[in-house]
């Protein structure tokens, strides 16, 4: 099996770079956020971070996605004009619902053939800039800027491709990037021994450190809103189905949460009431005060009936960038030349 993945991604590839497949242009600049390997690199938090400073810089930007784990085959679904919502969660997945919600004033749209979106959110609502989710492998669509999500506590997928190790294709093509974001960098890593690492493969392309934290938790059954800080010492359970469960209960435990129970989903989980009823059950029988998950399992969850106990709280998170005004001018230039 590991050898038709790698020459499956070879082939794709030598299309690409011989010519012999011609990636396609639309009209406005076009930004990709993706990464090498499979996992949770902090992506859709980063997608957000950009397309606020887009709008922030006064351009009208557009998030286009694949939409992995929606229920809808639909070829193409607007989730959100930027003025209000279009599409539920099974038409659109979780995470183009999340942006669609968090990004009032962003065009947000789902679909495997990323170009033909682009040209009919261009036709219909004219963006000036796409943001493309997830599309570091989309080779069809011409960008103008690629940028690489690198997670620090593990940034070269054990260097093999899939299945043997968790590269989606091979590190020599971190010379597409334009630039690459390391992710989780608040945790310890090797920051001397990455950079030499992507500069031997890349060159002297800009290198930016990120991180994400939780910045709220909202409990849905009572509107409350407290800070992240309201964890200490408060004994919880916890669950979620995102890339990388471990980082979700790293970011609880930083808040010194108490942690009775932690129940990891596959990524894209869709809950049923089992689900929810057991996960109520076993943290009320581990003493939870709390039970926590993350805004995007919340978007998979609300449609469900919730136990009033133990109380359920949904963490927001958001991305946060080292030297934000570099990052930010940056990309700036690069939308003025």
């Amino acid at each position: 099996m590991a050898w038709l993945f790698k020459l499956g991604v070879a082939l794709r590839l030598a299309l690409y770079k011989t010519g012999y497949v011609k990636p396609k242009r639309v009209k406005a600049f076009t930004i990709s956020v993706g990464n090498l390997t499979v996992g949770g690199t902090g992506k859709t938090p980063l997608v957000e971070y950009i397309a606020r400073l887009l709008l922030s810089a006064g351009y009208r930007p557009s998030v286009i996605s694949r939409g992995y784990g929606r229920r809808s085959h639909a070829p193409l679904v607007l989730v959100s004009d930027g003025a209000r919502l279009h599409a539920t969660v099974r038409e659109a997945g979780d995470e183009p619902l999340l942006l669609a919600r968090r990004l009032p004033g962003v065009i947000v749209a789902v679909g495997a053939r990323r170009y033909a979106v682009a040209r009919h959110l261009e036709e219909h609502f004219q963006p000036d800039v796409h943001v493309l989710d997830d599309a570091f492998q989309h080779l069809a669509l011409e960008r103008d800027l690629n940028l690489l999500l690198i997670d620090a506590l593990d940034p070269f997928g054990d260097d093999a491709l899939l299945p043997l190790g968790r590269l989606r294709e091979p590190l020599s093509e971190i010379a597409r990037a334009s630039a690459v974001i390391v992710t989780r960098a608040d945790h310890p890593f090797d920051q001397l021994a990455l950079e030499a690492r992507v500069r031997a493969l890349a060159g002297p392309i800009p290198i930016f450190y990120s991180y994400h934290e939780i910045v709220e938790l909202h409990a849905p059954l009572t509107g409350d809103r407290l800070p992240p800080q309201k964890l200490y010492g408060r004994r919880i359970g916890a669950f979620c189905a995102v890339g990388n469960p471990q980082l979700f209960q790293r970011d609880l435990a930083h808040y010194r949460a108490r942690i009775a129970l932690f129940r990891a989903f596959r990524d894209h989980h869709w809950y049923t009431r089992r689900d929810l009823a057991r996960l109520f059950q076993e943290a009320e029988q581990a003493g939870a005060e709390w039970l926590v998950t993350t805004e995007k399992d919340w978007m998979r969850l609300e449609s469900l009936a919730l136990p009033e106990r133990p109380q359920l709280y949904v963490a927001r998170i958001e991305a946060r960038l080292e030297d934000a005004e570099v990052f930010r001018s940056f990309l700036l230039r690069h939308l003025a030349q």
